[in-house]
């Protein structure tokens, strides 16, 4: 399945359309309610999800439609396809057991795989003194 906009959207409709369209798609019935978010007042006066067709008079004509469907289709028959790929299960992730520091005891060796729990990545996100965004004191 492919699908296309047509663009001619205001930035207030693009997510209300796509919205509607994926529920469409996915036959699914969407609330017309829009739930309270940051940017409600970007669909007043009603608030709601689907665009009251009173509101926007559609100057697409069927031939105009289906002109611009042939010629998609004929574009995507010139599209050079990707080779298929096997599909396979995807193994689940592996179990990685807890353990609690203040239960270990200090005078005993521990295994490689406690070891690397304990490595502290330089990419990974700490407060406190293990943040790497900050220098210390700030």
């Amino acid at each position: 399945m492919q699908v296309t906009g047509g663009g001619g959207y205001t930035k207030e409709n693009v997510a209300r359309c796509w919205t509607v369209e994926t529920g469409v798609l996915l036959d699914t019935e969407l609330p017309n309610k829009i739930p309270e978010n940051e940017y409600l007042e970007y669909f007043a006066p009603d608030y709601s999800l689907k665009i009251p067709s009173r509101l926007i008079e559609n100057f697409n004509s069927k031939s105009y439609l289906s002109t611009i469907k042939v010629q998609v289709m004929e574009n995507m028959r010139h599209i050079q396809h990707a080779p298929s790929v096997q599909m396979q299960e995807v193994p689940p992730d592996f179990h990685i057991p807890d353990f609690d520091e203040d239960e270990q005891n200090p005078d005993e060796r521990m295994d490689q795989h406690a070891q690397d729990k304990q490595i502290q990545r330089d990419d990974e996100c700490y407060n406190g003194d293990n943040d790497n965004d900050h220098p210390a004191g700030s």
